[in-house]
């Protein structure tokens, strides 16, 4: 089995340096910067899928959960191409058939079909919730002449006894299918949310998380000042406006409203030493402590660390930290607004 390291953060809190350090370590598999593996956390994945059949388990919720996930499965998985108009309609461009090598469907049916102890053809009416409005008037149309027979289809009764050892398995089986000749350990990006993290952590065999925090401030004004800041390539990709708009940069009161809702929402780890939180600051002006402290949180020793200074470079790094100081005009008073509300997640040099 593979270890697994998830990078997360609240929005440009600058988990980008995570990821560029463990780039540097023998034995660490980095995705690009730009694939998220939300597989977990989306609506409909393998944390809801958790809840109904391992958490929670009733027929109705579990026969939903497994429709809903095969769904997911197959909008994340599907590539948009202009010679199959039909996946125009499905993809949502995350393209994970491909990026497993065309092993994402197979691999995820396989998986679905060890979840379910039995199916049988029967009345079950709940599934109609989730249909569009246009077959939920067909199916009213057909019940006023067959009666209820329309309602009769394949249920899925699942409850796997061993749910978190089968999804183990999954994850292991689906990455094997892109691991390179030396890995030990993938790494990962927003796989596993900040706020609960254990319930993820608890899918895996052997996982960990490292979750960055960065100054509300500089978040702000990381979207606006452009100038004597430190930007990596794969950011100059991104679309800053939707990035703002992701962030509520738009509004101060909805963007200071944002984080005070993040942190709030945070469950206490503190038993919890799979999981690391840092501070963005910190990893950047206590460069040596704070790697000393990851490889620690590892269980590594320095000697994997054969690439140093290569992907992530403090120095560069620096220069995105303090850039709230650069915000004049109307932007200084939303600055004066953080300050005065989210002073607890504010960073003094």
């Amino acid at each position: 089995m593979y270890k697994f390291v998830d990078i997360s953060g609240f929005g440009h809190s600058g988990k980008g340096v995570i990821t560029d350090l463990l780039n540097e370590f023998d034995g660490y598999q980095v995705p690009p910067h730009n694939f998220e593996f939300n597989l977990l956390r989306i609506q409909g994945g393998l944390l809801d899928l958790c809840t109904a059949l391992h958490d929670d388990w009733s027929p109705i919720r579990s026969d939903a959960a497994i429709r809903r996930f095969r769904k997911v499965v197959l909008r994340l998985g599907t590539s948009a191409k202009l010679t199959r108009p039909y996946s125009m309609f499905i993809a949502n461009g995350m393209n994970y058939e491909h990026y497993f090598n065309k092993n994402f469907f197979g691999l995820s049916d396989q998986y679905v079909k060890s979840l379910i102890n039995y199916s049988y053809e029967g009345f079950w009416p709940y599934p109609i919730v989730d249909e569009a409005s246009i077959m939920q008037f067909y199916q009213r149309v057909v019940a006023n002449i067959f009666g209820k027979k329309q309602f009769n289809q394949t249920v899925y009764m699942a409850a796997p006894d061993n749910f978190l050892q089968l999804t183990q398995k999954y994850f292991n089986d689906l990455f094997t299918c892109i691991a390179n000749k030396d890995t030990r350990v993938f790494v990962m990006h927003n796989a596993i949310e900040p706020f609960n993290p254990t319930r993820g952590l608890n899918l895996f065999e052997d996982a960990r998380i490292i979750i960055v925090q960065r100054d509300p401030r500089d978040i702000y004004a990381s979207i606006f000042v452009k100038s004597d800041v430190f930007i990596p390539e794969y950011e100059k990709k991104h679309f800053w406006k939707m990035k703002g708009s992701f962030l509520n940069t738009d509004d101060i009161k909805n963007f200071i409203e944002r984080q005070k809702l993040q942190f709030s929402k945070i469950k206490s780890t503190v038993d919890d030493r799979r999981i690391l939180r840092l501070r963005f600051e910190d990893i950047v002006l206590k460069y040596e402590e704070t790697i000393a402290n990851i490889l620690n949180f590892l269980g590594e020793t320095s000697s994997i660390h054969v690439r140093k200074k290569k992907s992530f470079d403090p120095e560069k790094s620096i220069k995105n930290i303090g850039i709230w100081k650069q915000m004049k005009g109307k932007d200084e008073n939303a600055i004066r607004l953080i300050n005065e509300e989210l002073a607890y997640l504010c960073y003094d040099v």
